[in-house]
């Protein structure tokens, strides 16, 4: 059996820092990266909603700062609330090219704030992104909450948006997670989250937390949480809205960097979900909203081409990757009349990358750039089929890719081990 995990260090000043405000009861957390500009509208909803729904209850700021040049974390002292400060090296490829979700070295971030939470005392750790522009003070108590008032262990957010807003987790890692884990988590990687002080124990001595590189650590501490028995609940905050200078907007980028730690995970941690079968509801705290339908101007013929092309150009690697069948039901999906692309189709897309992941069947990055065009022509078939829809049947819709998944999860098994 694996030994725990040693604990992150803290240096002296982190320490001292600790040591004069201990106890807390809520330690909320933002991890910046020249967030100046953005995180002052966070840190003052935050600071509003603890006064306003845990009046009684004592908070602290822990900002772990991957070297700002802007004066990130001097933001937040003007906020009303004490702060320990907790700088650290993020990883020097990753200031270059800055990850999707703009921190770089987000795993040590996260293991440093945790440690800091965990000797500070707190009932309760709340994570915000330091660049979101859409939160409230009603935010702080959907997600502390249930972890103050209802036992829940791991909170993960649900937002109001538009029905094609978000669809790499609506249509790819939302679908991926309830099959493997179990859980419907309608916002995997959704930014803000909370977590009791007994999951935190639980993940700072796991011995599988030994970050470095690339890996998205949401996905495991998610999947962990469910697997080890934790009770996870979701919260509805409304509309994320962010403002950020360092995250990408390239697709291909933003989709190798997701489903390439999905798929890392998926190798690492495979004990947590090749035997779980079937789905279950969260318990969620908040009003659910239906995806808006107001009209929005998508280009579905762009998304087609973008098909097309790796259809033409792609072809020779899908062929390594995606199994004889897979490949010719993709092959046959461009049809005259309407584009369609099935979901049980798509499943079996999403798990023969997997599985071309697992066994290393071409160059990894290439591997996972050449699901881009795939992933377009999904999206473009949702578009297709939902844009006559009403806000229910368009949730009916996001629901059933999530159940095809679970249905071809045995292909998955079947030629994984």
């Amino acid at each position: 059996m694996a030994s725990p995990a040693p604990a992150p260090e803290l240096s002296a000043d982190v320490t001292d820092q600790v040591a004069r405000l201990r106890p807390r009861d809520v330690a909320l957390g933002i991890l910046t990266y020249n967030d100046a500009s953005t995180v002052k509208t966070v840190a003052t909803m935050a600071a509003q909603g603890m006064e306003k729904h845990f009046p009684g209850a004592s908070a602290v700021f822990v900002n772990a700062d991957a070297g700002s040049s802007d004066g990130s974390g001097e933001v937040l002292a003007a906020a009303g609330l004490p702060v320990v400060s907790a700088a650290y090296a993020a990883p020097p490829d990753e200031r270059v090219t800055v990850p999707f979700h703009g921190i770089p070295g987000r795993g040590a971030a996260l293991r440093t704030t945790f440690e800091v939470a965990r000797r500070l005392g707190v009932q309760v750790l709340v994570l915000l992104e330091a660049d979101l522009q859409s939160m409230t003070d009603d935010w702080v108590a959907r997600l502390a909450g249930p972890v103050l008032d209802e036992h829940a262990d791991y909170v993960s957010p649900v937002y109001a948006r538009h029905r094609y807003d978000s669809t790499i987790p609506t249509l790819l890692v939302g679908p991926l997670v309830r099959a493997l884990y179990g859980r419907r988590v309608r916002r995997p990687l959704g930014g803000q989250q909370a977590l009791s002080a007994r999951l935190l124990e639980h993940l700072l001595m796991h011995p599988k937390w030994n970050w470095t590189g690339r890996d998205i650590s949401d996905l495991w501490i998610l999947g962990t949480a469910i697997a080890d028995g934790f009770a996870v609940w979701e919260g509805w905050l409304g509309r994320r809205m962010i403002r950020s200078a360092t995250r990408t907007a390239d697709l291909p980028t933003m989709v190798a960097q997701v489903l390439g730690s999905a798929f890392t995970l998926m190798d690492r941690h495979e004990e947590l979900w090749l035997e779980v079968r079937g789905s279950e509801v969260l318990p969620e705290v908040g009003e659910p909203v239906l995806p808006s339908t107001e009209a929005m101007v998508v280009d579905v013929q762009r998304m087609v081409d973008g098909f097309r092309r790796g259809e033409r150009d792609l072809t020779s690697i899908w062929e390594y990757i995606l199994a004889p069948d897979t490949l010719g039901d993709v092959l046959s999906l461009d049809r005259p009349g309407a584009f369609a692309f099935p979901d049980d189709v798509w499943a079996r897309v999403v798990y023969d990358f997997a599985l071309g992941h697992h066994y290393s069947v071409v160059h990894r990055d290439h591997l996972l750039r050449s699901l881009v065009p795939l992933y377009l022509g999904r999206t473009a078939a949702f578009v297709l089929a939902t844009q006559g829809l009403t806000a229910e049947a368009t949730n009916a819709a996001t629901e059933a890719v999530g159940a095809a998944f679970e249905r071809q999860k045995p292909y998955l098994v079947e030629r994984w081990r």
